[in-house]
């Protein structure tokens, strides 16, 4: 096995969001207390965790982080002025149950009992009785939770929603920045451009846009930083000076090119048409010869590998966003991009890691998600493909918290992906994320993540490090997915809203191909012998 630097390396380049992270002084753990999500301070103490510091699992609305033993949740951290320190929770706490003991999992049950509470006739019944064992004797508290009635079976629609959504909304308008953007602790402008790209679109999928809504000049200004950025690596992309290739704009691409297609819809930029067009031809031209996508140009990156699939969901999103709002996209190179995720999947429905030995087929639910929205974006869910994908996903849709790298990120793949099919499949959703959403769901409305088997094995939570922003804006598009305001990455939007949009392009224009930037892709160097993915997990 390799030591831990060269493991942490090597899983922190898997993703452009998750390498050079560094904690900054207002993140989300500090070891013995620290900050809460939204700037309250966590009182106690208790052991760090192994690895990321923090990495426990939360206890939802109640306002703290444990462990897990067998049946017990083994509290480590309690949020100052949150119901659990208000009602006397403690460091130290065994939780046994809620108030029936815990039979298989304490962390879900806990859930099950929290949305009981909140979902009771009166307000004086929103109580979650905790059983605790403290200093070896069993005693029983009653923690006040939020209360929302007859609403809380409306969820994830309703008035339980919007009064979550409106504090996470509000969170996230007092992170931006004044250039625009959000901050992001990696990845120089590339990370900004994803983290903002995220940001924008949890408050365009909640009804605003650039010219009206609450945060409309929120959306403006993240417009404008997205347009201004993308596409730029930085320092980030000559780290180390030995020459490797750290480049991973593609993300930035990606990310950048779906939250600019969706402003555009709702309410027009001045200058991200343009834009849009760049960022289609980028994309093209950053295509490698396989019809799949690396982290970004250059060859094969600092591990020796190129493409990885997760990045082509991206990418091929940002194309269907150009392409509804006006942008000519060669189709051919779009059909080579479908082409390269179905090999993925090595004649399965789930899709794999990429091409190699060893990826492929290698299936995941939320990067099948992300996939599904891939097709949808450019118009392809009449795709051969597409239905194994889809009927792979709602197969597994307990599993999404197992993702590779991001459960958050797949979080939001497997619902934006479930929500597009139809009624059946959103509950299905619903039916296996439902007490994970509230557990992840913090008193002031914002979200976070917990451990899983990967981040228990690589002794670090991407997630975590990525920090509340990063999980508050996943969730909150989740939670707003229902409100149909992201036509473009859903396929829904064909057309450009303006309908004059396309007499205005040229008749003698050619499509976008990238070929300028690619005219030597076929001479290249064949591609070295890579590890396969339990390698890379080492």
């Amino acid at each position: 096995m390799r030591n831990a630097a060269v493991a942490s390396i090597c899983f922190a380049s898997v993703i452009a969001v998750i390498a050079a992270f560094h904690t900054s002084a207002g993140a989300q753990r500090v070891p013995g207390g620290g900050r809460f999500p939204g700037g309250g301070k966590i009182p106690g103490g208790g052991l760090p965790a192994q690895g990321s510091e923090g990495d426990w699992y939360n206890l939802g609305p109640i306002g703290g982080k444990a462990t897990m033993e067998k049946n017990t949740l083994i509290v480590q951290k309690v949020f100052d002025d949150a119901p659990g320190a208000k009602g006397g929770l403690m460091v130290g706490d065994v939780i046994t149950g809620a108030p029936k003991s815990f039979k298989k999992d304490a962390y879900h049950e806990l859930g099950e009992a929290i949305e009981a509470a909140e979902a009771q006739r009166k307000k004086k019944s929103a109580v979650v009785e905790l059983n605790i064992e403290r200093d070896g004797k069993a005693k029983q508290l009653e923690i006040d939770v939020p209360f929302y009635g007859k609403d809380a079976k409306d969820f994830p629609g309703g008035k339980m929603r919007e009064a979550i959504v409106d504090d996470a909304l509000a969170y996230l308008a007092k992170q931006q920045q004044s250039d625009g953007g959000w901050e992001c602790h990696l990845s120089g402008e590339n990370g900004r451009v994803v983290m903002t790209s995220l940001c924008g679109m949890a408050m365009l999928a909640a009804g605003n846009s650039a010219s009206k809504g609450t945060y409309k000049s929120n959306v403006k200004r993240a417009a404008e930083f997205v347009s201004a950025n993308v596409g730029k690596e930085s320092e980030f992309g000559r780290m180390g000076g030995s020459g490797a290739n750290w480049n991973q704009t593609n993300w930035g691409l990606g990310y950048g090119g779906m939250f600019l297609a969706e402003v555009q819809n709702a309410s027009p930029v001045k200058g991200v048409d343009d834009k849009l067009e760049w960022i289609a031809e980028t994309i093209l031209a950053n295509m490698e010869a396989t019809g799949g996508f690396a982290h970004g140009p250059g060859g094969p990156n600092a591990l020796n590998y190129l493409e990885l699939e997760i990045v082509s969901n991206y990418c091929v999103a940002a194309l269907g966003g150009a392409m509804a709002n006006g942008v000519d996209v060669d189709a051919k190179k779009v059909e080579k991009a479908l082409d390269y995720i179905q090999q993925c999947g090595g004649g399965k429905g789930g899709v794999g890691y990429s091409t190699r030995q060893g990826q492929v087929g290698w299936g995941d639910p939320g990067r099948t998600g992300g996939a599904i929205m891939a097709f949808g974006a450019v118009g392809r869910d009449d795709h051969s493909y597409y239905k194994s994908m889809v009927g792979y996903l709602q197969g597994n849709l307990h599993e999404i918290i197992e993702g590779h790298v991001s459960p958050t990120m797949h979080h939001l793949s497997a619902a934006a992906a479930c929500y597009r099919e139809g009624s059946k499949a959103w509950d299905r959703y619903w039916e296996a994320q439902r007490h994970e959403c509230t557990m992840l769901r913090n008193p002031d409305g914002t979200f976070t993540a917990r451990p899983t088997k990967e981040s228990a094995q690589m002794g670090r939570n991407n997630d975590l490090d990525l920090g509340t922003d990063w999980n508050t804006a996943h969730w909150t598009i989740i939670l707003c997915l229902e409100k149909d305001n992201l036509p473009v990455w859903f396929g829904k939007k064909g057309k450009p809203k303006n309908a004059d949009k396309e007499e205005d392009k040229k008749d003698d224009k050619d499509p976008v191909t990238g070929k300028e930037d690619k005219q030597d892709k076929e001479k290249k160097k064949p591609e070295k012998e890579e590890p396969d993915m339990d390698e890379i997990l080492e």
